[in-house]
Formats: structure tokens, C-alpha cells, sequence
């Protein structure tokens, strides 16, 4: 017999099957959120830029990073660098060396830094990225172009160190014109080439591009402590001479191989030549005025007597050994000038050097002065040479070299017939060009000043009565300075 279900119990079954696949449902929702969670991960953290995203001022939003590279990478053909220093002036665009930025990792580096996991959320926010680009070039047409620019530059530069002396500056300094000479065509294509991946538009050469190295900056600094050991030289405890950086700059060359020479032989020029014409006073003219206002030239006269003695001479050989001394020691210092004969003090004017104390010997007064610190210690009317019979007292500047007093016999040469010309005792003298003329008294003569001289005049020295000899050898002293003048 056929079995017959009960309805009521088939109804209860199939609702019972609806009912337990309906977690179905949020499981596929699930699924598809997941997947587009995780599309969205793939197309933010890779393909695609978020809305709202700024890249180095540029609006990035929704653009493709393939989109992104290729607008980068076409960026740099009309890209330009100016290339300047050391006598370089050149301008090289990209489209010439091959200038390419690399796009594709320039856009992948900033699409990088954005949090795809959380593209939800970040789709509501803004950010704003920056980048480096990597660039490349073609190095050898980058060569091409600096090569013959630089051969250029030296060309025009010819020769020379590329170090000369700045006087307003009072330095040495190099020169660009001339240290073009010692570029280095790859250091520069080097320099150029990393200006470029920077994207620098203007571009300096500097001393890294020379073929010299340190030895360029070497010879610069040794060459400026030359002229930096600035030298003050004293004479007698006073400033005589400075000796300048434009003066020592004289002095120092650069060869071209950047060897820095001091000229010995120059410095001696120097001592020997301009600083011994300035000092040296024995010879020279002075002018100067006396204690009793009168205006005063005195110079050499009656050659036939040599050069007057006293005044300065300096050791120009020694003080030129000293001053390259000091140079090269490169620091500024003060030398006092060694002397072969002193006066007591310094004129570069061509005043007196005698100091506040000389003997004044007026020809054309036929008186004679001793001053001391402004105060006349003394005086006499006097008779010189007659210069009628060429027995001129010899003017000039000279000293008192010895003094004697007693029975003292003066004698002149002797005649062709072996006679003495003259044959003189007399009882004060005091010499002042070698022994031969100098002041004494004079027993066969009892008048003094006026013109007596031009007719009674003696052989050159200076005579006076007893009473005023006597006291002139009272108050005088040996090395006391003598200025004849007329």
C-alpha cells in the first residue's frame, strides 16, 4: 500500500531550507567589499593617484602614475645650464646631452609614500608629496660640448701661474683669465654633469676643476705670507722705512710651474740701491734753519778734500739679509737698520742729522757757532781759506776727530825745491777733515773776520785768535759735527 505523507510536515521542511542559506548573503557582501578593498589597495598603492594629492606643486589627483612618468621624463629637453668661472661662459640645454629624468621611478617613489591600505579613509583627506628624480645624460656628448670650450679658455689665457698681486687689496690673488690654463676638461665635464642631474641652472667652476690641486692654493698662501711679514725699519730708534706688501710684491714671482721665489739679489738691489740713496747722508745736501733764523744749504766742496764724513751709512748688505729673513718668516716685524757709521738722528728729507749739537761755519760770515740743544755755546770771528789761491775750506758736513793743545807744529807739503810750503807752531787744534784742516789759533795774525780771507786767507783750515781757540777747545768735543757752508 503507498504511504501518504502528511502535508502540514512538507511545508515545515522547505522553509526550513530557505532559512539556513541565508548567511550566505552577508558572507557574499563580505566578499565583495574585500574585493574592492583590496582593488582599491592595488590601484592607490600602484596605478593611480588619490583625489586630493599634490606632487612638488604639481595636481596629481586621479592621474595615472604611467601618465605621471612620462610627463616627467619628457620634462628636461629644453632644460638649460649656465656654465661660468675660470673663464668659462657656456650654455648647454638638455636636448644637447641626451637630458632624461627617470619618470618611472620618480612617480612610483611619490605613489609610494601614500597609505594605500587605508585608500577609505585618505579618499576624505589631502596630502601633499614631493619627489627626487633621478636623471641621466649622455656623457660623451656632454664632453663634446665642454671640451673644446675649455681648450678655448686656455688657449686665450696662454702662459702665467694664474697668481698675481692685487694692489688694491694688497694680496695675491688668482686671476681667472689666467688660471683657465690649468682646467681640467673631465673635472668640469664631472662638475657640469652632477650640476645637471640636480637640475641647477646656473653652474660656478671653481678650483676643483684644475689640474693643479692643492698646489694652486699652496703657492697662493705661500706667496701671501710674503707680503703679509710687513717690516718697519728703524735707524737709530727712529721709523726710517716701511717696507710695505706692495714693496715685498716687487720681490716675489710665481713660475709658471706655481714655484713662489723670493728675490734675494733684488732685496740686496733694494739695500744696496734705494734704501741706502734714502739714509746715507754722508755727501749729501741738507738744509736747515739756525738757532738765529738763518736759512742754511750746506753741500761738498773742494773736491780736491773727497766727500764730507760725517752723516749716516747703512749695512744695505746686512739689512737686506735680515729683511729676506723676516719675510720668509711671514710675520710682520721691526728691524733696526745695522749701521757702518751712525749720525745722531734721521732725516729722509734732506734736513740736518746732526741732532741739537754742531759747530756752524759761516764762510760767507768768516763766524764760527757752537750750538748745543738751541743754546750758543760759543763763537768767534774766524778766517778760512783764501779762495783766491784755490785753498777753499772745504763746506760739507764733517766731525771734530781729535783735539790737542801744547806747541804743535803744523807743516804743508814740500815745494819742488824741498822746502815745507808752510811750517806753523801753534797751540790749539782741532782737526776736522782727516789732520789736515782743521780750527787752531794762529800767532801771526791779530785780525779775523771780514774779508781777510779773500787776501789773507790760510791754506783751508779755520783760524782764530788764542782767547777764542782756548775757549772753543774748552767747550768743544771729538766727534762734535762741523758744517762749512758759505
Amino acid at each position: 500500500m503507498p504511504t501518504h505523507m502528511h502535508p502540514g510536515k512538507k511545508a515545515h521542511s522547505r522553509r526550513k531550507s530557505r532559512g539556513s542559506r541565508l548567511w550566505i548573503i552577508p558572507v557574499v557582501i563580505l566578499a565583495l567589499l574585500a574585493v574592492v578593498y583590496a582593488g582599491g589597495v592595488v590601484t592607490f598603492g600602484n596605478f593611480v593617484f588619490m583625489p586630493n594629492t599634490t606632487l612638488d606643486d604639481s595636481d596629481v589627483s586621479w592621474r595615472t602614475v604611467d601618465d605621471v612618468a612620462a610627463e616627467k621624463s619628457s620634462s628636461l629637453d629644453d632644460f638649460e645650464s649656465h656654465v661660468t668661472g675660470n673663464g668659462i661662459d657656456l650654455t648647454v640645454r638638455g636636448s644637447e646631452v641626451g637630458l632624461v629624468c627617470d619618470g618611472e621611478s620618480y612617480a612610483r617613489s611619490a605613489i609610494g609614500q601614500v597609505n594605500a591600505w587605508a585608500w577609505p579613509y585618505e579618499l576624505t583627506q589631502s596630502r601633499t608629496l614631493t619627489a627626487e628624480a633621478g636623471v641621466s645624460l649622455d656623457e660623451g656628448a656632454l664632453s663634446a660640448l665642454v671640451d673644446p670650450a675649455v681648450e678655448a679658455v686656455k688657449q686665450a689665457a696662454g702662459s702665467g701661474s694664474g697668481i698675481s698681486y692685487n694692489a688694491e687689496e694688497s694680496r695675491f690673488v688668482l686671476d681667472d683669465g689666467a688660471i683657465a690654463q690649468h682646467l681640467d676638461a673631465s673635472a668640469v665635464t664631472e662638475r657640469v654633469s652632477e650640476a645637471l642631474s640636480q637640475r641647477q641652472s646656473e653652474v660656478e667652476i671653481g678650483d676643483e676643476c684644475l689640474d693643479v690641486g692643492d698646489s694652486l692654493n699652496t703657492a697662493l698662501e705661500t706667496a701671501n705670507s710674503y707680503v703679509g711679514a710687513t717690516i718697519t725699519l728703524t735707524l737709530g730708534g727712529q721709523t726710517a722705512y716701511e717696507i710695505t706688501p706692495d714693496k715685498i710684491a716687487e720681490w716675489v714671482s710665481v713660475g709658471d710651474d706655481l714655484s713662489v721665489t723670493l728675490n734675494a739679489d733684488a732685496v740686496a738691489d733694494f739695500g744696496h740701491g734705494e734704501l741706502s740713496d734714502l739714509l746715507d747722508t754722508v755727501g749729501t745736501e741738507r738744509t736747515y734753519t739756525r738757532p738765529d733764523g738763518k736759512q742754511v744749504t750746506v753741500n761738498d766742496g773742494a773736491a780736491a778734500y773727497g766727500a764730507s764724513t760725517y752723516g749716516w751709512i747703512i749695512d744695505g748688505g746686512t739689512t737686506a739679509d735680515q729683511v729676506v729673513a723676516a719675510i720668509q718668516a711671514g710675520q710682520p716685524t721691526t728691524i733696526e737698520i745695522p749701521t757702518i757709521q751712525a749720525a745722531a738722528q734721521v732725516s729722509t728729507d734732506g734736513g740736518p742729522d746732526w741732532g741739537s749739537r754742531w759747530i756752524d761755519v759761516d764762510i760767507s760770515e768768516q763766524h764760527a757757532y757752537l750750538y748745543d740743544g738751541g743754546s750758543l755755546l760759543w763763537q768767534a770771528d774766524i778766517t778760512t781759506g783764501n779762495p783766491n789761491e784755490g785753498n777753499d775750506t772745504p763746506s760739507g758736513v764733517w766731525y771734530i776727530r781729535n783735539m790737542e793743545s801744547g806747541d804743535i807744529n803744523l807743516r804743508g807739503p814740500e815745494t819742488e825745491g824741498g822746502e815745507l810750503e808752510w811750517d806753523s807752531h801753534v797751540q790749539f787744534w782741532l782737526p776736522f777733515v782727516g789732520n789736515l784742516v782743521g780750527f787752531h789759533n794762529a800767532p801771526w795774525q791779530s785780525v779775523y773776520g771780514g774779508q781777510i780771507y779773500l787776501w789773507n786767507g790760510s791754506h783751508g783750515c779755520v783760524r782764530m785768535s788764542y782767547s777764542d781757540a782756548e775757549a772753543l777747545y774748552a767747550v768743544a768735543k771729538v766727534g762734535d759735527p762741523v758744517v762749512v757752508h758759505n
